[in-house]
């Protein structure tokens, strides 16, 4: 059975995050766009654990629906910050936390009340090393799956910039035995991720990191997996086992730190300034100070090896953004989200556009177009930076 899931997603609660995220909304939309499978994000708050609890009801061991429109499933999942102080210097790393049971977010809360306030935030900080959190983890729950989040992403991410480890090793410890799969993140793709030697064995998902429900922002990246049944153990099995059938990427242009850069907001005057890595610049030529150091360095200095040639994985943009670009407008009017609705109905969900279904009655010949140029591939991005988004091209 081939299920689409987006298992990185934020709550209401979470810094950054629509204030107007409810679980009918969430769940409405992504039934529409056609995720099978989606995180619950924020699980260890304690007042979104509440509404999951009050709203979600049991589908299979660890999976849950909401009765209202239940084709799409919710699994439990967080996000962390994990803060501590390594070779003289503090360090920040994001994780990724699938938990089987609410009977094992109850344990999670408790015990990471002892490193932080969990009700502060939706994706709460914890004052602990890396190594220990994983470790005590297994010791709550060995069913608990930890992910690296976003692993290149400068500020964040276990092989960001800004943390600074040279491996995961590094990063870990000797709890890197018990990761089995790392998130790409809208930077980087799986080709990426395979320059480093020491990721061989570990399993690529991707994932939206959504902090909306709108319908560009939610499943934007996913991962699809081949299972016999739908439940908990089943999806971890898939993850740690590889049965990746493949994931649907943005292009790393696209994502918001793909290149070095220093964004317009930093500088009095607007002025916005990126580069290539290849050039080798670390300090902004208008302002001075330390550029940001985008995914595309990282991979850089630490790739090891050339990438296999056996990508499972294909590029998408999303589908609403594309209508925007094409009709004008933005991705929140109404006339272009009542557009969107009516060609992915048409065709049964956005992502069998991207693998060729054509029922556009009634679409405009342009779009048409635009949607075929996104399947060939003939487009780019002026690439993001510094938590800027890329700005699509298309090749006509």
């Amino acid at each position: 059975m081939k299920i689409i899931c987006d298992l990185h997603i934020h709550s209401k609660y979470s810094g950054g995050a629509s204030s107007r995220i409810e679980l009918n909304t969430l769940n409405q939309n992504s039934t529409i766009k056609g995720i099978d499978l989606i995180g619950t994000g924020d699980c260890l708050h304690p007042l979104w654990l509440k509404e999951l609890k009050e709203n979600l009801q049991e589908f299979s061991k660890g999976i849950y629906y909401f009765p209202k429109c239940p084709k799409t499933k919710f699994i439990l999942q967080t996000e962390v910050e994990l803060i501590w102080r390594y070779k003289h210097k503090i360090r920040k790393i994001h994780l990724i936390l699938l938990i089987p049971n609410f009977e094992t977010v109850i344990k999670l809360n408790e015990f990471c009340s002892k490193y932080g306030k969990l009700d502060l935030d939706g994706r709460p900080k914890l004052f602990i090393n890396a190594e220990d959190f994983i470790f005590k983890l297994k010791q709550i729950d060995f069913f608990i799956e930890i992910i690296p989040a976003h692993i290149f992403t400068p500020f964040f991410g276990v092989l960001g910039s800004k943390p600074d480890f040279k491996s995961l090793k590094d990063a870990l410890g000797n709890s890197i035995y018990y990761i089995n799969a790392v998130e790409s993140g809208l930077s980087a793709d799986p080709n990426m991720i395979r320059c480093l030697s020491e990721l061989n064995d570990i399993t690529i998902i991707s994932n939206s990191d959504a902090h909306s429900t709108n319908f560009h922002r939610i499943g934007r990246e996913t991962t699809v997996i081949n299972i016999q049944k739908i439940n908990y153990n089943s999806i971890i099995n898939a993850i740690q086992k590889n049965h990746i059938l493949k994931t649907y990427e943005l292009k790393p242009s696209g994502g918001k730190y793909y290149y070095d850069g220093h964004r317009s907001g930093r500088h009095f005057d607007g002025v916005d300034y990126y580069c290539s890595p290849k050039r080798n610049v670390n300090k902004c030529p208008y302002c001075g100070n330390p550029i940001t150091k985008g995914v595309l360095s990282r991979v850089y200095e630490l790739s090891n090896q050339d990438p296999p040639d056996n990508h499972r994985y294909q590029y998408i943009i999303p589908l609403l953004h594309l209508i925007s670009v094409i009709s004008g407008g933005t991705e929140y009017s109404p006339e272009n989200i009542s557009l969107y609705k009516t060609l992915v109905k048409n065709n049964e969900g956005e992502y069998k556009i991207w693998d060729g279904s054509s029922n556009f009655n009634g679409i405009s010949d342009r779009l048409i177009d635009a949607i075929e140029i996104i399947r060939r591939g003939n487009y780019y991005f002026l690439p993001g930076h510094d938590g800027i988004y890329g700005e699509l091209k298309l090749e006509v």
